[in-house]
């Protein structure tokens, strides 16, 4: 169970039960404004990062800030209250528990409209110092002259505009030891820093640039000989910036490893963890502070003055660590199912072994992870009989995790084989392997990050599932939600895939609002979380050479599990309109277009108009190809209430379903609000030549008539020419021509005295032009039995 309570005008969300299993997802806002001005969106927050256990005063910087009421965060330990706001420009007093956990988290700026896109931000233990040339443009670091002189340890935040170059200087001592960091890349933004340290004489002592698993990022230590005042310069390495982008240096002592081994603890243990490149071991204890299944470990060692944040995670699994050498078969380590297995790489062409004793039939599943707890690793895994036979071995799958679904063939030892795709070594290379039964299993994921809903009335909310030998019915429900909130189906029927159900607030629903929602299935007892990805950046993706888009950048996709794993709902008053579409499926045929119609209602006297655009599918560009379907959406006015939507088929559009998202946007005063619909729409080919009767018995000699309809959407009525295509012996018109308007033609079939017995097919195929486009359609096949 989870329960509510009120906590600064907002709803904070507390388990109950640490066995609960949530469904949580931060919902892509489906009502996207169709103005860039009144776009609710963040570019900057500074400082970027948070002290524990202070109040620091947090600048938002970018667009649609009118009407600014709050802040909603993925973790709890930060308070925020609003101290002033305008549309470009927001103020916060931010108050973080003496107890946060350091690491990444996220927020969204809240408004009378709705709310922002996901912007992160961090929680340190070090004390912070901000950028002089990030808070007074005069005052310009970018020569080692102007340095600006920090006191370590310390977290200095600035940014990084075009060509910036930003220089520090720091005392140290001979023979002093000092660790610095960089987040950067990590905030989610194209930010690619490095680091060099000069001497007094501006000579490089040295250089740093990206560390495995850290994104662009990086973390290292350098030992100084000799005493005195050096600079520190800090710049992207492209010299590419914005001065949206923010980042943290981070200067102390503070270790190097940011990966564990083991990476999981059981609830409520202890559990004794490495850490790779630092000396010694620490004890993890689960508390009540782990509040989620993942989260940062502050590693830190006996003379250090700061924390590293260490990515772990909780499983009900017990641990299983590999032991050097174990290169091979002969050396495997023995495990018992099910387990969390542990290792890494730290030479070239390394190899790890694992044995497992095994009963004829017993299903496993082998999911490895890496880049979830910091690792670089790219895993391969195979699986070998005792005699050294290879039974199983994963695809290198693009960087993602690799898994294997094995059954074993008989009773005996088995071995699992785990490496490195391009053989890469060092440190931070560790990976993790969950290995358990296959069971029935189900996973949940919605396209949708934020919803914005005012009372009385709904937004949908779509959900997609993936299923695992497991067809049963999913129930849905709103863990912690106050009455007056509810989803419209709470059912995912048996079998089904994907399901759009609706959240419904009525009048009682307090505004400003955190919910935690969850799937189950009771039969199987099945939890599942709803994960999805938000967007940070502006730009989703990088760019291809004639601006395609490609695969998202890695810190677009490897964003802190706190973001990831809930729905941000805000609940605003009452909206003067409304609107529906009338159709739940529009059918296009390829070629032409089809109509579908909103149908606007409004309170007495709201006269503004309301705009629409509709998204998804074969609406949105495709690699290199523009959108297969075009849509015009009219305005819709006082005077125009119903409104015909037009979706036009162009040349390359693909026979396909799927869900297309209606967004209306309106003014009310100094808001814009947006609601959002839904209808599936379905592309066709405009005719299909089907025969009246797909299988007919006729003997040799004989002969009949057969029917043949082209069946004909609604916006196609122009004629059809039928070719038909029938094996030897069996004689039917080559060609005939179906008239506009007809729905059908009568032809005639006759078998030759010669033909065999069995069954023969008559293929019919269809030529017609649609609008200015030949189409040929390949219709069913008419089978023809000859008997004995």
């Amino acid at each position: 169970m989870l329960e509510l309570w009120p906590q600064s005008n907002r709803y904070r969300l507390r388990s109950r039960s640490p066995g609960t299993i949530s469904l949580v997802a931060a919902l892509t806002w489906l009502s996207v404004s169709c103005a860039a001005a009144s776009e609710i969106f963040v570019e900057q927050a500074f400082p970027p990062c948070v002290q524990r256990g202070q109040t620091v005063l947090v600048t938002f910087t970018g667009t649609g800030f009118d009407g600014t009421t709050d802040l909603w965060l993925s973790t709890d330990t930060v308070r925020a209250t609003l101290i002033a706001a305008e549309s470009t420009q927001a103020q916060f007093e931010l108050v973080t528990a003496p107890d946060a956990r350091p690491g990444l988290y996220g927020f969204r700026l809240a408004t009378h409209s709705g709310l922002s896109n996901l912007h992160l931000f961090a929680i340190d233990d070090l004390a912070t110092v901000n950028e002089q040339e990030a808070v007074q443009p005069d005052a310009s670091n970018d020569p080692p002259a102007n340095a600006q002189h920090v006191t370590q340890p310390v977290v200095v935040v600035g940014t990084s505009p075009e060509a910036d170059l930003d220089h520090y200087a720091i005392d140290v001592e001979a023979g002093q030891q000092i660790s610095f960091e960089i987040v950067g890349s990590r905030f989610g933004k194209a930010f690619d820093p490095v680091v060099s340290i000069l001497d007094a004489s501006g000579r490089t002592v040295r250089t740093y640039d990206n560390d495995p698993g850290l994104f662009f990022d990086f973390r290292f230590s350098h030992t100084f000989e000799s005493a005195g005042r050096y600079v520190l310069r800090l710049h992207d390495t492209r010299y590419h910036g914005s001065p949206h982008w923010t980042y943290m240096l981070r200067i102390g002592r503070f270790p190097q490893a940011h990966v564990a081994v083991p990476s999981t603890i059981r609830r409520n243990s202890r559990q004794l963890v490495s850490f790779p490149g630092f000396s010694g071991t620490r004890e993890v204890v689960y508390d009540s502070s782990v509040a989620a299944d993942r989260f940062y470990f502050g590693l830190q060692g006996t003379n250090d003055n700061a924390l590293a944040w260490v990515p772990m995670l909780v499983s009900p699994w017990p641990n299983v660590v590999e032991t050097e050498p174990n290169d091979a078969v002969a050396a495997a380590v023995a495990a018992e199912v099910p387990a969390n297995l542990h290792g890494g790489f730290d030479a070239p062409n390394d190899q790890d072994w694992f044995q497992f004793q095994l009963e004829k039939g017993t299903r496993l599943v082998f999911q490895s992870e890496t880049r979830g707890i910091g690792s670089p690793a790219d895993i391969e895994l195979l699986i070998c009989a005792a005699d050294g036979k290879r039974l199983l071995s994963s695809d290198d799958s693009d960087f993602e995790d690799a898994r294997l679904d094995f059954t074993s063939p008989e009773k005996g030892i088995f071995h699992l084989q785990v490496s490195e795709v391009v053989r890469k070594s060092g440190t931070p290379y560790t990976y993790r392997i969950e290995v358990a039964g296959h069971r029935p299993n189900f996973s949940l994921s919605s396209g949708v990050t934020r919803l914005t809903i005012p009372r009385q009335t709904q937004q949908p909310l779509p959900l997609t599932v993936k299923r695992a030998d497991f067809d049963g019915v999913i129930e849905l429900s709103l863990a912690g939600a106050p009455a007056g909130m509810t989803l419209e189906t709470s059912r995912i029927n048996q079998g089904a895939k994907e399901l759009t159900t609706w959240l419904v607030v009525d009048q009682s629903v307090p505004l400003g609002l955190q919910v935690l929602a969850s799937g189950t299935s009771d039969k199987t007892r099945i939890s599942a979380v709803a994960k999805t990805s938000p967007l940070v950046d502006r730009l989703p993706a990088g760019r291809g050479p004639h601006g395609e888009a490609f695969e998202l950048r890695e810190d677009q996709r490897r964003l802190p599990p706190t973001v990831t794993d809930r729905i941000a709902v805000l609940v605003v008053s009452e909206t003067p309109w409304d609107f529906e579409i009338l159709e739940d499926t529009v059918i296009v045929p390829r070629y032409v277009q089809a109509d579908f119609t909103i149908h606007t209602s409004r309170r007495p006297g709201y006269l503004e108009p309301i705009t629409y655009i509709a998204r998804g599918g074969l609406l949105e560009q495709r690699q290199l190809q523009k959108p297969s379907i075009t849509t015009t959406i009219p305005e819709a006015t006082p005077e125009t209430p119903e409104i015909n939507a037009v979706l036009k088929s162009g040349v390359n559009t693909q026979l396909e379903r799927h869900r297309v998202t209606v967004t209306g946007s309106a003014r009310d005063g100094a808001r814009t609000l947006h609601l959002t619909r839904t209808f599936e729409l379905e592309t066709k080919t405009a005719y299909r030549p089907v025969p009246e009767i797909s299988e007919i018995e006729l003997r040799r000699g004989s002969d009949t008539i057969v029917t043949i309809s082209v069946n004909r959407l609604p916006q196609f009525n122009g004629p059809v020419r039928l070719i038909l295509s029938a094996p030897d012996g069996i004689q039917i018109p080559d060609s005939i021509q179906v008239p506009s308007g007809e729905p059908s033609v009568d032809v005639k079939l006759i078998v030759g005295n010669d033909v065999k017995p069995g069954t023969h097919s008559v293929t019919i195929t269809g030529d017609a032009v649609i609008g200015t486009f030949l189409e040929r359609v390949r219709g069913d096949d008419l089978n023809v039995v000859v008997p004995e």
